[in-house]
């Protein structure tokens, strides 16, 4: 998930369930709890995008070089 949504751009339901699984929501709450943040918004009816607005700071550290 973390690879799909690194560009920071919008990603639809049905492209996280293709690259991800259909239990992405699942591994978005596990995320979530790591530090990680995302937004969600409508687009058509019940369809919905998501991005990753915000890294773990962890991971941010170690992708910096920063301790």
């Amino acid at each position: 998930m973390l690879e799909v949504m690194s560009d920071a751009c919008w990603h639809s339901t049905y492209e996280l369930v293709e690259k991800v699984s259909h239990r992405f929501s699942a591994t978005m709450h596990v995320l979530k709890k790591q530090g990680y943040q995302f937004e969600k918004r409508r687009t058509h009816g019940q369809k919905y995008e998501y991005r990753l607005v915000k890294e773990s700071k962890a991971i941010a550290s170690l992708t910096t070089g920063n301790t």
